[in-house]
């Protein structure tokens, strides 16, 4: 049996804005460690209508609801008496609940105020959640559907919002209830990603129509982060080897679909990608970038800096405004030019210069990407703005190779996506011709 969790936080400082609510994002990868699925997250501010509205919808559609927050001495800490009217039951003081709450002021040797009181208070049936480290006891509670009949067999659990109690708590208390008393934790939800880049998403799609249902298992969903694609294959296994066993069949699938649209495995980007080629083939490299921002670089000085990566990567003249700003004195010109006739005289003068500066310094390729939109023209577009963009590959064994494509994208992407286009244009090369 799977089961499906919702997660409800609650405070007007997570609804206004003011706060981030990373308890929601905690509690779900830990269900997920568990093998349960949430399936939704809900904020909700300091209304009471609000509140019992929320745990009643929640109790309507998850088996297992966790709420973070509400649960202070205040008057907007509702979540107790929102839980109890919820459900159609009384609130009733816990003594052991009260005396926790007393010897804490005890021992910091603080008198306890009377509001402190309402923290003790519990609707009746529900078993407490100790909290050690505060006075924020949390709740453990089945609302009875002779109360509720519209409702399921949901478990609610109520948590401090303080995340460092909060996960004390469900560490010590909620998972182990979870796991002993409704079977849950036998099967843990395992993920395994594909990266790609040079199609679209919704191309992908297109290419994989079967992979992409949302009633198969596995699971393969699709993200998109900075040009680059990601397929995340997801699937509930007991272990590793029976989730490399479940998911190999849609591993192969897609790759052969895709075939070269896939650089890698599991977290990695296009430069790591890169990396790793380099570094198996014993290759250097030279980078020139023409134009808004040396973005190539950017992604790989941090690999080519690490003396554990052993990569050479060398760069010159990053970011040079205009291919016309490249006039390299004392430098012999290549003796195989591309023909003028094949390609335009922007893409001649960036093959020239991949050519001198590799064969200056000795290089085994040399990459020049260019010419980058100034970013006061992307700021400017009216529309997802789209440039032409040219990259050349002078290699040691071979003549310069070259290509030039229109790229678009946001003004936040694009550059991202025009870095990537060089990058892959160097990754396929290097697949193809070693």
């Amino acid at each position: 049996m799977t089961h499906q969790a919702e997660i409800i936080s609650i405070g007007d400082e997570l609804t206004s804005g003011q706060r981030l609510d990373t308890n929601s994002k905690w509690l779900s990868e830990q269900l997920g460690l568990l093998g349960v699925k949430t399936a939704f997250h809900t904020t909700v501010g300091d209304s009471m209508a609000d509140n019992i509205d929320a745990f009643r919808t929640a109790a309507r559609r998850a088996d297992i609801v966790i709420a973070s927050g509400g649960l202070g001495p205040t008057a907007d800490d509702l979540t107790r008496e929102a839980v109890a009217q919820a459900f159609g039951v009384e609130l009733e003081i816990r003594e052991e609940a009260l005396q926790h709450i007393e010897s804490l002021f005890a021992m910091r040797k603080r008198p306890m105020p009377e509001r402190n009181r309402s923290q003790a208070m519990f609707p009746v049936g529900a078993r407490i959640v100790d909290n050690p480290h505060g006075t924020a006891p949390g709740i453990d509670f089945c609302p009875s559907l002779d109360h509720y009949p519209e409702g399921r067999p949901s478990r609610i659990f109520a948590l401090p919002g303080v995340p460092a109690e909060m996960m004390q708590m469900f560490s010590a208390v909620v998972r182990p209830r979870l796991m002993q008393e409704m079977g849950i934790g036998k099967k843990r939800w395992m993920f395994h990603s594909l990266k790609v880049f040079g199609i679209g998403e919704s191309d992908v799609e297109k290419l994989l129509p079967d992979l992409i249902a949302r009633d198969r298992d596995p699971v393969v969903g699709i993200t998109v982060s900075k040009a680059t694609i990601t397929l995340r294959i997801a699937a509930l296994c007991t272990d590793d080897a029976e989730f490399r066993t479940k998911i190999q069949p849609t591993v192969d699938e897609i790759h052969a679909q895709l075939g070269l649209l896939v650089f890698g495995e599991g977290e990695i980007d296009l430069h790591d990608a890169i990396t790793e080629l380099m570094k198996d083939k014993k290759k250097t490299l030279g980078l020139i970038e023409i134009g808004s921002g040396a973005w190539i670089q950017q992604s790989l000085a941090p690999l080519s800096e690490s003396r554990s990566s052993g990569l050479q990567v060398s760069s010159w003249l990053p970011a040079i405004e205009s291919l016309a700003s490249f006039s390299p004195s004392g430098f012999e010109a290549p003796r195989n030019d591309p023909p003028e006739s094949r390609i335009n005289d922007d893409v001649v003068k960036l093959a020239n210069a991949a050519e001198i500066i590799r064969r200056h310094h000795d290089l085994d390729l040399c990459l020049a990407a260019g010419v980058y939109p100034a970013k006061s023209e992307i700021q400017a577009a009216q529309s997802l703005p789209a440039c032409d963009i040219s990259f050349a590959l002078a290699r040691r064994d071979q003549n310069v190779i070259h290509t030039r494509t229109t790229l678009g994208a946001h003004p936040d992407v694009l550059y991202h996506r025009l870095a990537k286009a060089g990058l892959n244009f160097l990754r396929l090369e290097m697949l193809r011709n070693g």
